[in-house]
């Protein structure tokens, strides 16, 4: 599988350097001239519209096989442009959009947007997108499914995050909100005509409408607390990245569902050696329906791991570790290795207790492809309980 596209262009652009009487500048662009290796980091810092094409050739267990490409823009600074810093960069806005399809009909667009500004002391993530997602879905209504429902779930989503950092430390503290309208509908057309009797097979329509073809919005605001002391955000080698978040979903904010979500993340990476890094993350997601209505499949969190289907290990209390080692053979080519495990239980003391439990496994290859940013791409190939999976990533994994 060819994973960097970017490569391509690079390799193309080298191809046609020797023919082309702007060689030289294509040289200056795509090369570092510290190691002769090729690097995006001038084109993408000096060209104004100079972006990152991530490819995308989806293997995800939920969706099945598909094809995309996002562009990644950085936007530097003047200060960050002129400066003499040359490692280890954030760029003062950074712009994600994009979209994908995949073979069981599942489409996605979007635009996402990150900000570090005012010297990293205000940080902004948002995102606007489209999802229109065939996903099989193994608990509906608090139940749990012996076999999977595959649901259409589309509609606009909006999320955003504000939060300003508190005086020269690493702490930030900020606000959170979120809105979806999303349409919940069987994907797939269901023979009704089996039952013995019309009006049986009516009910059976009746409920099947009721139960799968309705249109609900959940909006939420809540707070959150982080600590960051990671060396890059975007590929972080050192530090800790500690992130508490509750949201409130209420009428009085135009929500069909009322309930509270939280979340606590902990990302820790180490340094052992020149050559090789450890990371460690702990994750906590719950939620507290209020009001006595069910949430729909989407609204539960779920196990997120490389290598097992999005939806398909989901309840009211979710649990997730993984381990991460990275081996770098050189400075621009490193091997990972990683396995995780996610825990799940309809509340919080079974999942301390008696939660269901999956693991996975797998290993990747990435380039450093702007060494300026600390910017990498590659491949993962990981292996859960069901199948195995293959993901191209860029940046860092969590």
């Amino acid at each position: 599988m060819r994973l960097p596209t970017f490569y391509g262009i690079g390799a193309l652009a080298l191809a046609t350097a020797s023919y082309s009487p702007a060689s030289w500048a294509i040289n200056d662009l795509f090369i570092d001239p510290e190691d002769g290796m090729l690097d995006a980091s001038a084109y993408l810092s000096q060209k104004m519209l100079g972006f990152l094409p991530v490819p995308m050739v989806i293997t995800e267990p939920a969706v099945g096989n598909g094809l995309g490409v996002f562009g990644v823009f950085f936007h530097e600074s003047e200060a960050q442009k002129s400066g003499t810093k040359t490692v280890g960069v954030i760029p003062e806005n950074i712009t994600i959009a994009g979209g994908f399809g995949t073979e069981n009909g599942s489409k996605f667009g979007g635009l996402g947007h990150m900000g570090f500004w005012r010297n990293d002391t205000v940080r902004y993530k948002g995102g606007l997108g489209y999802p229109d997602m065939n996903l099989d879905f193994y608990r509906i209504g608090n139940q749990p499914l012996s076999e999977p429902v595959q649901l259409n779930v589309s509609g606009p989503a909006v999320l955003q995050k504000l939060s300003f950092r508190l005086g020269q430390s690493a702490w930030f503290i900020g606000a959170y909100q979120t809105y979806q309208k999303m349409k919940t509908r069987l994907a797939n057309e269901v023979d009704i005509t089996r039952l013995p009797s019309d009006e049986l097979n009516e009910h059976l329509e009746q409920f099947i409408q009721n139960r799968f073809n309705i249109s609900e919005t959940t909006s939420g605001l809540g707070l959150v607390l982080e600590y960051d002391s990671r060396d890059n955000p975007m590929n972080p080698e050192a530090g800790f990245n500690y992130r508490a978040r509750a949201v409130s979903f209420d009428d009085a904010i135009g929500s069909d569902l009322e309930f509270t979500q939280y979340q606590l993340t902990g990302l820790n990476y180490w340094i052992l050696s020149d050559t090789f890094n450890l990371g460690l993350r702990l994750d906590y997601q719950g939620v507290e329906p209020r009001g006595g209505k069910p949430l729909p499949p989407y609204a539960l969190p779920g196990v997120n791991l490389r290598g097992i289907a999005k939806a398909r290990y989901q309840d009211q209390q979710v649990a997730i570790t993984e381990l991460e080692a990275t081996y770098k053979i050189t400075p621009r080519w490193h091997v990972k290795g990683f396995t995780g495990a996610g825990f799940t239980a309809p509340s919080w003391s079974e999942l301390t207790d008696s939660a269901e439990q999956v693991e996975s496994y797998g290993a990747g290859l990435r380039y450093l492809l702007a060494r300026r940013y600390g910017f990498t791409m590659g491949l993962d190939v990981a292996r859960g309980p069901e199948e195995t999976a293959y993901y191209i990533q860029a940046g860092s994994n969590w």
